[in-house]
C-alpha cells in the first residue's frame, strides 16, 4: 500500500503544473536627473530577455522643475519585467510670448492654423505618453469649410457649431498632430464632431521627402477595417493593428508599430494614435532615406483633402537622442518653432 501510495504521489508531480517564476526587473529612479543622464541610466539597464528598454518621452512646462530635469516616471523599482518606460521632462517656466511666424500668406487663408485654439477637443491621455496639448497641431477637412465654420455655422443634428474667423477646433475640423523620436513617427488625430465616434481614415499617408509609404489600422482578430465599423465597440481605448498598405509587403503587420481607437462616451470626437517605425516606412520603400531626412508628411484624402501635413525642420535622424517635437505646417501657412513658443532673456529680448 505504501508503495502504491509513492507512485501516486509520484505521478501527481509529474502531471501537476509548476508555477513559472515571474520576471522582474529593476527599473533605476531617474526622477530629479537631466534628461540625457536620464536616458543613459535607463539605455543600460538591460531586461531579462536581453532586450533593452523602450524609453518614452513627454514634455511639458513647469514653474517647479528646471529645464530639462525629469520629474516624473512610470514605472520604477522593482516591477514585473516590461518593455518600457515613461519619462516626463520639464521644459522650464512657460513663456507669455506664442510664436507664429506667418510665411508668404495670412493664417487666416485657407487651411490656416489657429495655434493652441483646442477649446474642444476633450483630449484623452496618450497611450505614447506624449503630451499632445504641448504640441502645436493643425485642424483639417477634406474640403476648405471655412466658410462654414466661421458665416454660416456647420450643423450637427440641429445644433450650429461655429469658430471665430481665423480659428477652428474638433467640432468643426479634424484635429491631426505629428510627432517624431527619431525612432518612430507618431501621428494623433483627433476626429471632427460631425463624424460622432466614427473614424474616417483608411489609408494613413506618410511621405518622406516625397517618398510614400502607406498603412492602415485594423481590427487585431479580423482585421477588417475601422472606419465607420465602431458601432459595437463600447465607450474606451482599444488597441488595434497597423498593416502596410502599399508595395511587396502590403497586408504586412507593421513590425514595431502600435495604433490605438478611442471612443468616447459623448460618442463624438473619436481618436486613433498611431506609432510607426522609421525604419518599416522604409521597409516598405527602399526609396526612403532615413541617413538624409528633410521633411515628414501625412496625408489622408478623409482627413486632410489634399493637404499635406508637414513635420519639418528638427533633428529627426534616427541618431537623434532627444525627441524631436517637430513643426507643424498646416497647409505650408503657418511656422511654428519647437515648443510653439518663444523665451525672452533679461533684456527681453527673443531667444
Amino acid at each position: 500500500m505504501k508503495r502504491l501510495m509513492l507512485v501516486l504521489i509520484c505521478a501527481l508531480m509529474i502531471v501537476m503544473p509548476v508555477k513559472a517564476t515571474e520576471l522582474h526587473v529593476n527599473i533605476p529612479d531617474v526622477t530629479g536627473m537631466t534628461e540625457a543622464d536620464a536616458v543613459q541610466a535607463l539605455e543600460a539597464l538591460v531586461l531579462p530577455d536581453g532586450a533593452a528598454v523602450e524609453i518614452i518621452k513627454s514634455y511639458a512646462y513647469s514653474s517647479e522643475v528646471a529645464a530639462d530635469v525629469v520629474y516624473a516616471q512610470e514605472p520604477v523599482g522593482e516591477v514585473a519585467a516590461v518593455g518600457q518606460v515613461q519619462i516626463s521632462i520639464s521644459m522650464g517656466e512657460e513663456p507669455e510670448e506664442q510664436l507664429s511666424q506667418v510665411q508668404e500668406v495670412s493664417p487666416l487663408s485657407t487651411f490656416g492654423l489657429a495655434a493652441y485654439m483646442d477649446n474642444a477637443s476633450g483630449a484623452t491621455p496618450s497611450q505614447f505618453g506624449i503630451d499632445w496639448d504641448s504640441l502645436p497641431c493643425s485642424y483639417e477637412y477634406n474640403w476648405d469649410n471655412s466658410e462654414n465654420c466661421w458665416v454660416n455655422g456647420v450643423w450637427i443634428d440641429g445644433v450650429c457649431y461655429m469658430t471665430p474667423e481665423g480659428t477652428y477646433n474638433t467640432d468643426v475640423r479634424n484635429k491631426v498632430q505629428l510627432y517624431c523620436d527619431g525612432t518612430y513617427v507618431y501621428l494623433h488625430i483627433v476626429f471632427a464632431r460631425e463624424y460622432g465616434s466614427k473614424v474616417n481614415c483608411d489609408a494613413y499617408n506618410f511621405i518622406i521627402d516625397g517618398n510614400q509609404a502607406t498603412f492602415c489600422v485594423r481590427f487585431p482578430d479580423t482585421k477588417e477595417v475601422v472606419t465607420g465599423n465602431i458601432s459595437h465597440l463600447g465607450a474606451g481605448t482599444y488597441q488595434m493593428v497597423a498593416l502596410h498598405s502599399n508595395g511587396a509587403v502590403s497586408t504586412q503587420e507593421v513590425n514595431g508599430a502600435l495604433a490605438y481607437l478611442t471612443k468616447k462616451e459623448s460618442n463624438v470626437n473619436a481618436e486613433v494614435e498611431l506609432r510607426i517605425p522609421l525604419s518599416e516606412m522604409q521597409y516598405q520603400n527602399s526609396s526612403i532615406d532615413l541617413d538624409n531626412i528633410g521633411t515628414i508628411q501625412f496625408q489622408c484624402s478623409n482627413v486632410t483633402g489634399d493637404v499635406a501635413v508637414t513635420a519639418s525642420g528638427a533633428s529627426i535622424t534616427p541618431a537623434a537622442s532627444a525627441v524631436a517635437a517637430l513643426l507643424i505646417i498646416p497647409g505650408s501657412t503657418i511656422l511654428l518653432n519647437k515648443y510653439g513658443k518663444k523665451k525672452k532673456d533679461s533684456n527681453g529680448q527673443n531667444v
